[in-house]
């Protein structure tokens, strides 16, 4: 009985520990999973703080320093063009072509007109009628050897009108007794009569201009623009002025340019009814130096000028019948 109760209670404690045993392992399974499932989870990503990008350090701009304008090459001045002729009802039929180049030479003053002067200590040292007359017979010259014909208002120290005639019908004449031998509408008729006759071409009045004020100087060329043939005389006064000016330069003279100028003068017209009869060709009065100015009037008795003031001339009046032929 002893032993029956005995071997009872050894499996009643074997039976409780192999239940003690499985309790305890179930709890390590248990606990084993959990572990594994813990571990097994991810763990949850960190939501990254934002990072504040700096704003970049802006660079420094170099502000570049202000650079000169570009000084640009000076162009050589265009060459001027050659004057085109223009045709003009009228006037072209008056100028037909007949093989010959007429220029009418008119040095002004003559005589007892002594033009425009230089005085020194009281006395008159420089006439511009000497002046214009030798020019315009060293042109005329020069002109024929070229093959134009020429016509001179004069051609010696006299007024053109010297027996004083009324040349143009207003009934004046020169007082008798006077210094005077021609009443001046009479010898600046005369000499437009002189061109008109001869049926000049073009008509190239020659002066030296002067004034009470000295220091005035330079050259000037006038044409009158109320004619039919006006834009021929703008020609031709364009292209002595500029000849002059280049002729100048040229025998190192700085002479004052004082352009081209409109002006109702006697020789070109126009018409003054009842006392002058206008010539009947382009021409131009030009004023080749001040011989009241000291500069000038040295500039006008010097070996140079005849070539200088003298080929300008015969310079221009080629150019003229270039485009303009008789």
């Amino acid at each position: 009985m002893t032993d029956r109760r005995q071997g009872r209670r050894e499996d009643v404690a074997r039976g409780a520990g192999i239940l003690l045993i499985a309790f305890v392992i179930a709890l390590l399974i248990v606990a084993v999973k959990a572990g594994s499932q813990r571990f097994a989870t991810p763990l949850p990503t960190a939501t990254p703080v934002p990072t504040s990008t700096p704003a970049p350090t802006p660079v420094p701009t170099l502000t570049p320093s202000p650079q000169p304008a570009p000084t640009s090459t000076p162009r050589p001045a265009p060459p001027t063009p050659t004057p085109v002729a223009v045709p003009v009802p009228g006037v072209d039929d008056a100028y037909a072509r007949d093989g010959r180049n007429i220029v009418c030479l008119d040095p002004g003053h003559g005589g007892a007109d002594l033009g425009n002067v230089l005085v020194k200590g009281g006395e008159i040292v420089l006439q511009e009628k000497d002046f214009t007359l030798e020019h315009a017979l060293s042109l005329a010259e020069r002109l024929r050897s070229e093959g134009f014909e020429v016509v001179l208002t004069r051609d010696k120290d006299t007024e053109v009108n010297p027996s004083n005639e009324d040349v143009n019908g207003d009934g004046i004449v020169a007082a008798d007794g006077g210094e005077a031998h021609s009443d001046q509408l009479d010898d600046l008729q005369a000499r437009v009569n002189i061109c008109n006759l001869a049926s000049a071409d073009l008509l190239v009045s020659m002066h030296y201009n002067g004034a009470e004020n000295t220091a005035l100087s330079g050259y000037e060329v006038w044409f009158n623009d109320q004619r039919p043939f006006s834009d021929r005389s703008e020609a031709f006064a364009t292209m002595i002025h500029d000849a002059l000016g280049a002729a100048y330069a040229d025998a190192g003279f700085d002479a004052v340019d004082r352009g081209i100028g409109i002006e109702d003068h006697a020789v070109t017209g126009p018409e003054r009814p009842g006392k002058l009869v206008p010539s009947n060709m382009p021409g131009t009065v030009v004023e080749g130096l001040f011989l009241s100015n000291v500069d000038d009037a040295a500039f006008i008795e010097s070996e140079k000028a005849t070539e200088t003031i003298v080929g300008a001339y015969d310079a221009a009046i080629r150019q003229y019948f270039d485009v303009y032929p008789g």
